[in-house]
């Protein structure tokens, strides 16, 4: 008796499972479905407009004339910030050109200064004056010095160097993007006088027919 109500409990639970998986929906290719049923729908909708009389179309001629308008102000604009990036970074270059000026001068009166200071004890060393081994001790020692001031000279004046052809070429690239902004700008100009021109003639044109 026990053996025949467990077959019957379990015959009960893979029905119901089933029934279960059957009443289930199917979701695969849905996603793929709706993206076609859109591409269809607007390739539906242009096939209409294209059969929309010219009389009609006036208003959506405006709207894409004021997206050309407004694409070529985002241009102008992306133009302008590349301008602006330019001219900061040769802000800073002009910067670190001035310092390493700066350094290259203190540099060389620091050389100047050592200079000076090797001449005075090879005087005195050729008059025989003050102790010998001690002045040739003093002159090496200034010499080596020179030597290290001169090796630091050199570093900078290279770093000095290549950042006025930096500077150089980085003139160039902004003269390039002036030019190219005053371009876009004055296209935008000539194209905003043309568009008042026009919507001045078709304004006298409807006053002549409302007379």
């Amino acid at each position: 008796m026990k053996r025949l109500w467990y077959m019957g409990l379990a015959s009960l639970m893979a029905l119901s499972l089933l029934v279960g998986c059957a009443s289930m929906p199917v979701f695969k290719g849905s996603k793929t479905k709706t993206s076609a049923s859109k591409s269809s729908r607007g390739k539906t909708k242009e096939g209409l407009y294209s059969q929309v009389p010219a009389a009609n179309r006036a208003p959506v001629r405006e709207a894409e004339f004021d997206l050309k308008e407004a694409q070529a102000k985002v241009e102008l604009a992306r133009e302008k910030v590349k301008l602006a990036e330019l001219q900061k970074e040769q802000a800073l270059l002009e910067r670190k050109y001035a310092d390493y000026g700066m350094e290259l001068s203190e540099i060389n009166e620091g050389k100047a200064e050592v200079e000076i200071r090797i001449r005075k004890l090879e005087a005195i060393d050729n008059s025989n004056l003050g102790d010998k081994e001690d002045n040739i001790k003093q002159i090496a020692k200034l010499k080596t010095k020179k030597l290290s001031v001169e090796s630091d000279g050199i570093q900078v004046k290279a770093e000095f160097d290549t950042t006025e052809l930096r500077i150089k070429k980085l003139t160039k690239e902004i003269e390039a993007q002036i030019m190219t902004v005053q371009k876009m700008e004055n296209k935008k100009a000539q194209k905003s006088t043309k568009t008042k021109a026009q919507k001045s003639k078709k304004s006298s044109a409807r006053k002549r027919k409302r007379k």
